[in-house]
Order: C-alpha cells, then sequence, then structure tokens
C-alpha cells in the first residue's frame, strides 16, 4: 500500500507475517518511481529488502531466527503487465472495476488465501510466542482496512514509520512511531 499526500507518494506498507513495516517512500529501492518489493520464498509476505526475515517477534528482526522469510534478488516481476484496476467505495466496501470486463467475484472470497496452517504434530510446525512458522494463508483485500487514515493498519501492533533500509549504517537513526 502507498499512501499519497497531495498526489505525491510519502511512506509504503509491506505486508507480513505478525505485522509488516512502513517505511518513507524516499527511501525504498524503486525501478524508476515504481517501488520494490521482494516476496518471500513460498509465502504471501513483502519486503522492502532481500534477505533473511525473522518474524517470531513483530518489529524485532532476530538474526537466525527460528521463523524466518526468505527473500532474494530473483526474476523481476512487473505486476502491470497482468493487473486489474478497481476503484474501492469505503462507506459500502465494495470493488469497481474501471474497465467493466474485469473480474469482481475473487474479491468477495471470505475466506484464507492459500494453504492451511501445518498442526502442530506435524514435525514441520515450530509455533513461537503464538507464531506459527507455517500459517494459513491471508485474508483477503476486503479484510485489509483499505479505508485507514494512516499508512499502518489498525491492529494493536506498533508502527515504526522507517525513514532507512535495514541493516543499517552506523550514523543511521530510526524513523518516528505512529
Amino acid at each position: 500500500m502507498i499512501r499519497f499526500s497531495n498526489g505525491q507518494p510519502q511512506y509504503i506498507w509491506y505486508s507480513q507475517h505478525s505485522n509488516g513495516q512502513a517505511f518513507a517512500y524516499r527511501s525504498v529501492r524503486k525501478n524508476g518511481l515504481r517501488p520494490i518489493a521482494f516476496s518471500s520464498n513460498g509465502s504471501h509476505a513483502n519486503y522492502a529488502i532481500p534477505g533473511d526475515h525473522d518474524h517470531t517477534i513483530p518489529n524485532f528482526n532476530l538474526p537466525g531466527g527460528v521463523l524466518e522469510d526468505h527473500t532474494d534478488e530473483g526474476t523481476l516481476w512487473d505486476p502491470l503487465l497482468s493487473a486489474w484496476y478497481y476503484n474501492f467505495a469505503p462507506a459500502t466496501n465494495s470493488f469497481t472495476p474501471y474497465d467493466p470486463s474485469t473480474p469482481v467475484n475473487w474479491l468477495q472470497f471470505q475466506g484464507r488465501w492459500g494453504d492451511q496452517e501445518y498442526p502442530t504434530s506435524d514435525p514441520r510446525q515450530v509455533k513461537l510466542f503464538g507464531q506459527a512458522k507455517y500459517s494459513s494463508g491471508p485474508t483477503g483485500p476486503r479484510d485489509k482496512q483499505l479505508n485507514r487514515e494512516k499508512v499502518c493498519p489498525d491492529n494493536g501492533q506498533t508502527c515504526i514509520l522507517r525513514t532507512i533500509l535495514v541493516p543499517r549504517g552506523e550514523n543511521d537513526v530510526e524513523g518516528e512511531i505512529q
């Protein structure tokens, strides 16, 4: 999600396990003006930088954590080549396509997208602090607070508006807390 002010991009939200991260638009990597997201291997999480990303504790990336997502440079994929465009109406929680031939029924799906969480009896499953290594897929767009006022969702988690990418240098300063 990109938050605009007066037609200019200000912040970008990268959704992840346990929460997500918000960065100043000026600080993220881009291809031209378009921000780059690094998709987690076998997952729905996306990140501002490639590498290993621990999500055991929200907003705290442990080195060599147990619950990790892995991203890399991989193949650059241009989502505009296969994108559909919609207008979202917060009052009715509904989507209207800009092109009338664009499908909308998939946006009404109320379940989880992707695999189901592995049970604790599965030897591959690990749970720490209530977080599962192999969790169920995410819910759809209707559950993502698309009409929120701030870039971060109102989910009870601390949201740090980051002005630098991590890992960071010794002279870098972290962002403000929202």
